[in-house]
Formats: C-alpha cells, structure tokens, sequence
C-alpha cells in the first residue's frame, strides 16, 4: 500500500470533519442573527481541536422571547447546514463520472470524506442524540413539542435512505483506491469506519458537554 495515498487520504478525512463542524455552528450562528438574537452571523465558537464548539454568543432570552419557533430554527439550523453540505457533495464531485485520474480520483474522494462527515454529524444529531437527549436535540424537542422518539424515527429512515444513495460512490472510491494498493474491502472498510467513527464521537461530546 501506498503510505502516502493513506496519509493524504486521512488528512483530508480531517479536513473533511473541520468542513462539516464549522458550518454546522455557523447554521446557528447565522440564524440566531437573522432573528436579531446574536451580534454578528459569522462569528462561531468553533475550536481547533473542535471538542466543545458552539454558535458563539447566542443570546437565548432573546430567542425565547420571540417564540418557540426562533429556539426550533436556531437549534435544527445546523442540523439542515450539514443535510444540505451531504447533498451537494455529489453535484460538486460529479459522481456520476469515473473515477480516472490522479486528479479525479482525489477530488472524489475529498467530496465523499466531506458527505460522510455531514452525514456522520447530521445522523449523530437526529439518532444517538435524540436517544441521549443532549445538546441541540434537546433543545429541539422542547421547543417543537415533538417526542424524541418521532425525531429518532425520523433520524433512523434518514440515515438509510441517505446511506444507500452514498454507498454506490463509496465502492467506486474503494475500487479507485484499491487500484494503488490495498483491497477494495480494507478501503470500503477505511469509509465506514470513518463515518462510524465521527458519528459517535460528535455524540459523546455533546452527551459529555451538553
């Protein structure tokens, strides 16, 4: 296997992360201030090491006085940010087209690492979150009165409709890849665990922190 193929392939996969973290807080940031609740849209908590990130300085009385639907809109802004990231990463890959090249073949997998983050992290929210209820979720629940478990189910369909459509371009990049070096199972495995492995930990910090 290529050592370099794989580190260029995990620092991107952190990128990717980055990419899917700071415009979720920035979906926050941008709707509280829209609502007049915040000082500025593009001013976020978000930290280099990215445990603990938030919106920045929200001001929640506020939202609290303008109604249960400006605490809905601020809490699942960041949520729809990464669900709108997921499906624009194809448009930007172009998936549809083959994976040939040098070029081609990292810029497909630097939109899939990005969908997998947003994914990861927009399924982390509506799944492991609305179980645990912590951090935005929670405030979803409460200030749209709709049980956790409605929100789950819902996480739950979404997660597998959006992972079928995600899984065909997955196996083109493992095949890809596999061309350099490693077999098509150790990188469609490298994806999955990688997804997985986002998804729980963007879960743990906002269980741990709330």
């Amino acid at each position: 296997m290529d050592r370099r193929r794989l580190v260029l392939l995990v620092f991107l996969a952190g990128a990717a992360v980055y990419l899917a973290v700071w415009p979720h807080e920035l979906g926050h940031a941008a709707a509280a201030w829209l609502q007049g609740c915040k000082a500025d849209g593009w001013r976020t908590g978000t930290r280099w090491y990215l445990w603990g990130s938030q919106g920045g300085d929200v001001d929640f009385g506020c939202l609290a006085r303008r109604g249960r639907g400006a605490l809905a809109l601020t809490a699942l802004a960041g949520i729809a940010v990464n669900l709108v990231q997921t499906g624009l990463a194809p448009l930007l890959g172009a998936w549809w087209r083959p994976a040939s090249g040098e070029r081609r073949t990292w810029w497909l997998a630097a939109t899939l690492l990005w969908a997998l983050a947003n994914y990861a992290e927009a399924i982390s929210y509506l799944v492991l979150n609305s179980l645990w209820l912590k951090s935005d979720m929670a405030g979803v629940v409460a200030s749209t009165g709709i049980s956790r478990w409605i929100w789950f189910t819902a996480g739950i369909l979404a997660a597998g409709l959006i992972a079928r459509g995600l899984l065909p371009v997955l196996k083109k990049m493992a095949g890809a890849l596999a061309g350099a070096g490693g077999s098509v199972r150790f990188w469609t495995g490298f994806f999955l665990f990688y997804s997985a492995g986002v998804g729980l930990i963007a879960a743990v910090n906002r269980a741990v922190l709330g």
